[in-house]
């Protein structure tokens, strides 16, 4: 989700730019590839490729590679930088650069970049807070108002990372890789360029490409690893420091920059640290024996959906250096023995883990993440079953990432789980925006923001407030407390004041403006049975008032006592908080009032939704949704406790024209995707069509059954879903309107 931008909050320390690499003694020269690959009537030269960071550019060098396999010509050693050091660290492991490209091409660059916990995947109060928030706007408060250390946390990066090089976590360097590897980070403590030669390689590659700013650096021990580039971006010092004779440099030439190209802010930092990294790649240049540049001027680093062009672009660039190269291939025969000996290096099987370790959290949280992977010991590893673990469990809130590789204690294979922790959070920090312009003349906004601070009351505990200023004015607090760290059982006390402006109108006219008061204080026993429904019992008292301003009398002027018990059930198996294109939601909501104002007597109270969403085609999904409620036949309530009229509640019909006791409602329609919007924007926008009838009985209406046709744009925001729409129903009724906030 972070494109042309990814450099915006670098802001590079000056001592950075003087470091020099990592001195030379300290890298000792890599075993090249055993004799048999080489030539036996000849000595051949051994060759080392020094791969260039840049994003989604330098998945040209997979273009590159796949052009010498083609005509034999041989890698001894590799290193990379970035995206260069991705693609060396995958081509070392043995994957040919055919595989490399069918994986690249197979992988949703905007979901890996954007890096946000599926939504179901969330924990089911993070759904929650989803759908009361549905933006990006969270923020951390560890450490006072603050922003994490990355946009990116790299959770899914590094679950691609973990599945490519899992066979190889018993390698005790990485000269002993089916080609010898090394790649380059920076280590922002010491100011000084890293090389990566042995240790777990997922953290080496992690590290190589942690652009600052963008993904969140890499800790490992004393040291904070961001990208190799911003120092060495072309690492043929290290590639001939592993023992290379020809160094070959792969150079991604990128547009020349334009005055008119800096304008902003964005612009000038940007150019800068390119400017700083450039001269790096000047120096690196003059260490490579041959260069091959391929030119990538109508590319740029984020242009992940063009990886075929931009591959074939690398392909096209080592062809023209066909001449030189070809002075390097190999003879059938000795190629096919060079690829048996890079074969004969290769790791393949892997073991049965028998335990599981976990590091980067508390022991509490450890014990914690351990339990929840109870399922893995003593079974084969499935990668794809153990990245869907490791996702729901950043689902919970409290962790950014969580990958893992294999260890050994004990003479014991096992599962090491590697958590980050939130550096920001908790507590957390969310706000939401709400304008309603469903009302000519009249729009109505409220802001909202929720706190939440966990473990406050013991482990998983939670306490969650919201603050609600506009048309709306009110808090809302509740304390979840599990009966134990691992029970599903938990009790819920809660209490909430509000002041909200309620009116009611008939078509486009205004017919009454009242003021309701709310205070209220209760407690709830729940279930979870997991992230996608709950189950609560419970009881609420406080008092209700409610004023006419303006107009005239619709609903009872009532004060008084509210006393109600409640069985309420949500089960949400949906794919996005805002707008489903699959799967089912079920709420239903029973209560009983044993006393409220203006009620005759005691009465009870339950209301159903249904709704069902299914994916017809890439971008088209079909949705329908049904509601009802009722009293159960008891029509002295006070207020009524229902009400129809507004956005996709009838949506030609003046906001709450209908009020009683008893009523159903049902839409239909459909979602189609238009277009993507850029990162840091939203997400997309859809064109949105829907029928909806309805009927609320013991009113007089001009029509018996009253229905509309519903369409218009929903854009995903980071502030929000806008909707901009119109309706046309029955009897004259018709409308334009707006929304920003939730819609479905």
């Amino acid at each position: 989700m972070r494109r042309t931008v990814i450099f915006l909050m670098l802001l590079l320390p000056s001592r950075l730019c003087a470091q020099q690499e990592t001195p030379a003694a300290t890298l000792a020269p890599a075993n090249p590839l055993p004799a048999a690959t080489k030539t036996p009537q000849r000595h051949r030269p051994t060759i080392g490729v020094a791969l260039e960071g840049g994003g989604a550019m330098g998945l040209a060098h997979i273009g590159v590679l796949k052009w010498f396999e083609e005509h034999h010509i041989p890698v001894d050693y590799v290193a990379g930088t970035s995206m260069g050091g991705l693609v060396g660290g995958f081509y070392a492991t043995g994957m040919t650069p055919e595989e490399m490209q069918k994986l690249i091409e197979g992988l949703d660059w905007r979901e890996i970049l954007g890096d946000r916990t599926p939504y179901e995947d969330l924990s089911y109060r993070r759904k929650e807070d989803q759908h009361a928030y549905p933006n990006s706007l969270i923020f951390g408060l560890r450490h006072g108002l603050s922003a994490p250390a990355g946009l990116i946390a790299g959770h899914q990066i590094g679950l691609l990372i973990g599945r490519v090089t899992l066979p190889y976590y018993g390698i005790s360097s990485f000269d002993d890789m089916p080609v010898p590897f090394r790649c380059v980070a920076t280590d922002l403590v010491s100011g000084q360029s890293h090389v990566f030669k042995d240790g777990p390689l997922a953290i080496a590659l992690r590290s190589t490409m942690s652009i600052p700013g963008v993904f969140s650096p890499v800790r490992e021990g004393k040291a904070v690893y961001v990208d190799g580039g911003l120092l060495d971006n072309l690492p043929t010092d290290v590639v001939r420091k592993m023992g290379a004779e020809i160094v070959i440099g792969v150079h991604l030439e990128s547009a020349p920059v334009e005055a008119n190209d800096i304008r902003s802010v964005f612009s000038v930092l940007n150019h800068s640290v390119s400017a700083v990294v450039t001269e790096n790649e000047m120096r690196s240049l003059e260490l490579a024996d041959s260069i091959i540049s391929v030119p990538l001027g109508e590319f740029t680093t984020v242009d992940y959906a063009k990886s075929e062009p931009i591959m074939q672009r690398g392909y096209e660039a080592a062809k023209t250096k066909a001449r030189m190269l070809e002075a390097f291939a190999l003879n059938d025969a000795d190629w096919e023995a060079y690829l048996q000996a890079r074969k004969a290096r290769e790791h393949t099987e892997l073991p049965i883990p028998q335990f599981v370790k976990v590091e980067g959290t508390s022991q509490r949280g450890a014990v914690d993440v351990a339990r929840y992977l109870k399922g893995f010991p003593g079974k084969p590893i499935e990668p794809q079953r153990l990245d869907a673990a490791l996702t729901r469990l950043t689902g919970v809130g409290r962790l950014d990432s969580a990958s893992y590789w294999l260890t050994e204690q004990d003479g014991k294979a096992g599962l090491l789980v590697r958590v980050v922790e939130k550096n920001d959070a908790p507590p957390m920090f969310q706000m939401a925006f709400e304008v309603d312009g469903s009302q000519a003349g009249n729009v109505d906004f409220t802001m909202g923001t929720r706190f939440t601070f966990m473990d406050v009351a013991g482990y998983r505990s939670e306490w969650r407030t919201d603050l609600l200023l506009g048309n709306t004015y009110g808090v809302q607090t509740e304390l979840y407390r599990p009966f134990s760290p691992e029970s599903r059982w938990f009790f819920a006390p809660r209490a909430d004041a509000s002041d909200t402006t309620f009116q009611i109108y008939a078509k486009n006219d205004p017919l009454a403006d009242y003021r309701i008061y709310r205070i209220n204080i209760g407690g709830d026993l729940g279930y979870s049975f997991g992230r996608f429904s709950e189950l609560r019992v419970g009881y609420e008292v406080g008092s209700l008032n409610t004023k006419l301003r303006l107009g005239t009398p619709e609903i009872p002027a009532v004060e008084g006592r509210v006393g109600q018990s409640h069985l309420h059930y949500l089960l949400d198996h949906t794919d996005d908080p805002v707008i489903p294109r699959r799967g089912f939601s079920a709420e239903s909501n029973f209560r009983w009032f044993d006393q409220s104002p203006g009620a005759a007597s005691s009465f009870p109270s339950l209301d159903l939704k249904l709704g069902y969403f299914q994916p017809m085609t890439r971008i088209v999904s079909f949705f329908a949704e049904s509601e009802g409620g009722s009293t159960l036949g008891t029509t002295s309530t006070g207020i009524p406790q229902f009400f129809l009229g507004g956005p996709l509640r009838l949506s030609a019909y003046g906001n709450n024209e209908f009020q009683g006791n008893q009523y159903y409602l049902f839409r239909a329609g459909f979602v189609h995707d238009l277009l993507t919007l850029p990162p840091f924007v939203g997400k997309k926008v859809y064109a949105v069509g829907a029928y909806e009838i309805g009927k609320m009985y013991g009113v007089t209406a001009d029509s018996n059954l009253p229905n509309d046709v519903a369409a218009g744009l929903l854009a995903e925001t980071a502030v929000g879903p806008l909707f901009i729409g119109g309706s046309v129903g029955d009897s004259g009724h018709r409308k334009w309107f707006f929304q920003l906030g939730r819609v479905f």
